[in-house]
């Protein structure tokens, strides 16, 4: 476990997934086994996509898709067997990962700076800091959510509460909110706890994503 590794593993769980893909040929049955991640932001895939390399000397690939009345999407591939089982092993789910979802024993048993870093890949990835300086975490995992309270509890003695939300009508989200001073308490030790060369890339990324 290491300051990089934590931090791709909280950019994965909040916009990465693994999945294995059936392919019939004529010779028979194949399966590739594929690790994705997907993001509007050109640098935080740049970012993915650097650590990818840096962990595991393999190089992944992505691309960028257009869609009508929406920002690009960047798609991050990678068929590495290799890769895709040892993140499998580290305890990220394969499949859909709503259900399933939770921080990896790894994080949670590493050092503060591991969790700190964490914590920043999960926030510039399924987290934001709104205009009143507050921060937001959702998801549409509720398991993976109260893992992030427990982190809060350690490093904070923040109680801290999940609450659900419905979108589209339909859908369930759910959703945790830090408070000014909480997120002030989240935010300072990001900024000193040097856990990458990025690190100062990537507190920048978060104050552009202002909700």
């Amino acid at each position: 476990m290491n300051n990089d590794l934590a931090l791709f593993l909280g950019m994965l769980c909040g916009d990465g997934h693994l999945s294995i893909h059936v392919k019939r040929r004529k010779s028979g049955i194949y399966y590739d086994y594929y690790t994705g991640f997907c993001n509007t932001n050109i640098k935080i895939m740049e970012l993915f996509s650097g650590l990818f390399l840096k962990l595991f000397n393999v190089r992944g690939n992505f691309y960028s898709r257009d869609r009508p009345n929406r920002k690009r999407i960047y798609d991050f591939n990678s068929y590495s067997r290799p890769v895709f089982d040892t993140i499998s092993a580290l305890g990220f789910p394969i499949g859909v990962k709503r259900d399933k979802l939770r921080i990896p024993d790894v994080v949670k048993n590493g050092s503060d700076d591991e969790k700190l870093s964490f914590l920043l890949g999960v926030l510039i990835t399924d987290g934001g800091i709104r205009k009143n300086e507050t921060i937001i975490f959702h998801s549409g995992s509720k398991l993976f959510l109260e893992d992030l309270t427990q982190l809060f509890k350690e490093l904070w003695d923040m109680d801290k509460k999940v609450k659900s939300y419905i979108q589209r009508e339909k859908f369930i989200s759910y959703q945790i909110t830090l408070n000014r001073q909480e997120s002030k308490k989240l935010l300072e030790p990001l900024s000193h706890n040097g856990s990458a060369p990025v690190l100062s890339l990537e507190i920048n990324l978060i104050n552009k994503k202002n909700m």
